[in-house]
């Protein structure tokens, strides 16, 4: 996808990001129908934010978005398919600042759902030793339109080149576990949720959306108090010593702050926060790593979500082997606690858990 005109000024605000208040002004600022801003919002939904594709819309209308807003801030540059039917997106940004570096966004298809996995940041602020995107380093948040823009650019793709093998055909579910720590960029994760759940929008409820974090708490607390939508914490150990090394965060807001907070959250009914942990060998799989886990998860208000360790080129890890992994998961059941093992997908496209890594550096 690509905007036949561009602006090389400071940055426009970008379609993806309004909503139909906002349209609604800028059709009466334009001297155009209210209606219009309908027309515009309902071509966006589908996907479709090149306003040249825009069938009911007037010429002077489609100029008049194209020279006074950022249309499409993504670039597609390539989509790769894994065999399990994982699509992997890699897109290029439009706006001056960031403009040609990359980011990366999953399409996960089942029988009965489709989720989106998407990115926050241009490559990560945290370090996280495992985690293939921590190693490429920070170069900037993503705006609420270009997290908006990765889930629109894929309904798109889905319209044109549908699912086979009885797979699901659309966006149902999206979960912020792409490239970034979602909580470090509150302006763009809010922004982009208010987008995703408003009803004149995509119209997704909060039950169906997941931001995942290592731990930032007071970011925790300001998602809670205003959009309190699913919760997933990269724990990764329940040691401070540990966790401090695997997720450098918890030297700023360790474990006894965390588990205060998590149990302040405000959770659905029938909801649990999810507690990610990826099991690494000889790291983070011993007695003692269970002993302490069993101790800080709060049975009542969460489950345990074991993850395989997903290599990369030049990672100093090996994860657990996968009897070891379900052994974990039966000991921590035996102990009260839910705990599932997570079906790893995209291994084959680096599109799996940890492994999302765009070239920052960029395209013409």
């Amino acid at each position: 996808m690509t905007q036949t005109r561009k602006t090389a000024t400071a940055d426009l605000a970008q379609l993806s990001a309004l909503n139909l208040s906002d349209l609604q002004g800028l059709m009466e600022a334009w001297m155009q129908p209210k209606f219009r801003a309908k027309q515009v919002l309902d071509w966006c939904n589908k996907g479709i934010l090149n306003p040249a594709l825009m069938k009911n819309i007037p010429d002077v209308l489609r100029d008049r978005l194209l020279t006074s807003l950022m249309c499409e801030p993504l670039r597609l540059i390539r989509r790769e398919c894994s065999a399990d039917g994982t699509r992997k997106y890699v897109f290029a940004l439009n706006r001056p600042r960031l403009a040609g570096k990359m980011i990366e966004a999953v399409f996960i298809p089942e029988e009965k759902r489709g989720t989106v996995c998407i990115s926050s940041q241009v490559g990560c602020v945290l370090d996280c030793p495992f985690c293939h995107t921590g190693t490429q380093g920070f170069e900037g948040n993503l705006s609420a339109g270009e997290i908006v823009a990765q889930v629109l650019a894929i309904k798109a793709d889905l319209r044109h080149e549908p699912m086979t093998d009885d797979l699901h055909n659309d966006v149902t579910h999206i979960v912020y576990m792409g490239m970034g720590e979602p909580l470090a960029n509150e302006e763009g994760v809010h922004g982009s949720l208010a987008i995703l759940m408003d009803e004149d929008g995509l119209k997704l409820s909060r039950r169906r959306i997941t931001v995942s974090t290592s731990g930032l708490t007071p970011q925790i607390e300001r998602l809670g108090a205003v959009h309190p939508v699913n919760l997933a914490i990269s724990l990764h150990s329940a040691i401070d010593e540990k966790r401090d090394l695997l997720v450098p965060i918890n030297r700023k807001h360790p474990l006894q702050q965390l588990r205060d907070c998590l149990n302040a959250y405000p959770l659905a009914t029938q909801r649990h926060i999810t507690l990610e942990y990826v099991l690494l060998d000889g790291v983070n799989d011993q007695a003692d790593d269970l002993a302490a886990l069993a101790r800080f998860v709060n049975p009542e208000r969460e489950w345990v979500n074991l993850i395989q360790f997903n290599p990369y080129p030049g990672s100093p890890y090996r994860g657990t082997a996968k009897e070891s992994m379900n052994q974990f998961a039966q000991d921590l059941i035996s102990k009260g606690i839910r705990a599932t093992v997570r079906r790893s997908r995209g291994q084959d496209i680096m599109a799996a858990c940890g492994q999302l890594k765009a070239d920052t550096k960029g395209v013409s």
